[in-house]
């Protein structure tokens, strides 16, 4: 059941992707402006995902498990409806709301359901039906936006999701709600706001319409918000957002190293689709096709990933493949009008590999030190700073190739800019996995209890 809600939002992602180009042209808007549908989404995962362990204590996660996928099938319905930009937005919004609970909630349900060498492996086996979503999705979002309208990209949802929501009630085990805290309405408001309008500022700071100094205004208010949580939270006996984890110093690496390299991972689904349908005339079905290596590379290293971990530990395993990962993000610097669309397939699939062996080794590390009463907050974080990396990566990448284009239209030498800067952050975070001890995370690897 949860294999099925990635897969659902990883499809959703993917065809949504792809179809970028064509949609800007339906709202009449520059095609890196419409990244705010996308923003949109990541917005409401941002603020709802922080309380999303809480809800699944109160509540029950098998509850809020289907609630959320009520949510995302109903918004998706509507995203398909929408005819103007700002419906999109709208709709994608609610959308996120789902999305914050679904996949933070489904991964809350494998962490406190499977332990240390089983909570690996059963990751790896939802990743990889997550990662059949994003091989599909392009090619399906291709297929569809080229032959019928990009408003069906959203309707593919309705029947998956309902499917989701019929598995989830009859066949996944219920965990018993628990006694939980009152929340802490007014750290939630800070916290939820000060991501929020970071990732708003950050995005406007790109668009062609929007004044920048209001940009950077709501950019430095939510600066001052953030740390106007941590005054707030400091002394709280259960704050929103349980900052005590993050001197947890094994726990701290993870998610610094997870913030770094979704910065740049994050934004190169975004950036593709541009590159290959703007620059280079692909059409949106041809353009997705090219990209869906990518899913094979992801399904291709979850068959060797723990493997590589076990011989390795996490130290040498994440050094190594942080090299590799930034390197693979810099080969797309070589893409020209002329390059041959198998090399170009061929680099989307090298980076599927490198992404997925990076994801499989940061995302069980961060577990590795946390015990079982700390693992809802600790998948909020988690869940948290991934999405709020994916989004800063999107918006910081459509504000580099804005400033790469030097004031005319998109040009390929502003990606090729773009690529470097964005292989450039991922390898920084060597500097943070340097941190860690060859012993570090040795328990998640090597243990079946």
């Amino acid at each position: 059941m949860v294999s099925l809600a990635l897969f659902m939002e990883a499809m959703d992602a993917t065809i949504l992707n792809t179809a970028i180009p064509t949609m800007a042209k339906n709202f009449n808007v520059n095609p890196i402006d419409l990244k705010i549908a996308l923003i949109s989404y990541l917005l409401m995962l941002a603020i709802v995902i922080p309380i999303s362990g809480w809800l699944a204590d109160k509540l029950g996660a098998k509850k809020v498990f289907i609630i959320a996928l009520t949510i995302f099938i109903i918004a998706s319905f509507f995203c398909g409806l929408s005819s103007h930009l700002l419906e999109l937005i709208i709709a994608r919004s609610i959308q996120g709301i789902g999305g914050a609970l679904t996949l933070p909630v489904g991964r809350l349900i494998i962490v406190r359901t499977f332990k240390h060498r089983q909570f690996i492996n059963a990751m790896n086996q939802i990743v990889t039906v997550g990662a059949f979503g994003m091989m599909l999705g392009p090619v399906l979002g291709g297929i569809i936006t080229y032959h019928f309208s990009w408003h069906w990209i959203f309707w593919i949802n309705v029947p998956v999701g309902l499917l989701a929501i019929f598995l989830t009630k009859y066949f996944l085990k219920d965990i018993s709600p628990v006694a939980v805290p009152p929340l802490d309405k007014i750290g939630f408001l800070l916290f939820a706001t000060s991501l929020s309008g970071l990732m708003f500022g950050l995005s406007a700071l790109s668009e062609t319409i929007l004044n920048r100094h209001i940009s950077l205004f709501i950019i430095l208010a939510s600066f001052i918000l953030i740390l106007i949580y941590f005054w707030h939270s400091k002394d709280k006996k259960n704050p929103v957002v349980k900052i005590s984890l993050f001197y947890n110093r094994i726990f701290q690496i993870a998610i610094s190293g997870n913030f770094l390299s979704r910065l740049s991972f994050g934004s190169m689904p975004f950036l593709l689709p541009l590159l290959l349908q703007i620059k280079l005339h692909y059409s949106a079905q041809l353009s997705g096709i090219v990209l869906a290596p990518l899913a094979g590379g992801v399904l291709l290293a979850k068959q060797f990933s723990l493997r590589l971990l076990q011989k390795q530990g996490f130290k040498k395993y994440l050094l190594i493949n942080t090299l590799l990962a930034g390197i693979a993000i810099w080969l797309f610097m070589l893409i020209k009008i002329s390059t041959s669309i198998y090399i170009i397939a061929l680099l989307t699939l090298f980076f599927g590999l490198m992404i997925s062996l990076q994801y499989s080794g940061m995302n069980a590390l961060a577990y590795a030190d946390i015990s079982t009463n700390d693992s809802g907050a600790a998948t909020s974080i988690m869940s948290t700073v991934q999405q709020f990396s994916q989004s800063m990566g999107v918006a910081i990448s459509a504000l580099l190739v804005n400033y790469f284009s030097f004031g005319s239209y998109l040009k390929i030498s502003a990606f090729t800019n773009t690529f470097f800067f964005l292989g450039f952050i991922v390898l920084s975070s060597s500097f943070v996995f340097m941190r860690l001890k060859s012993t570090d995370g040795i328990q998640m690897i090597h243990s079946d209890e």
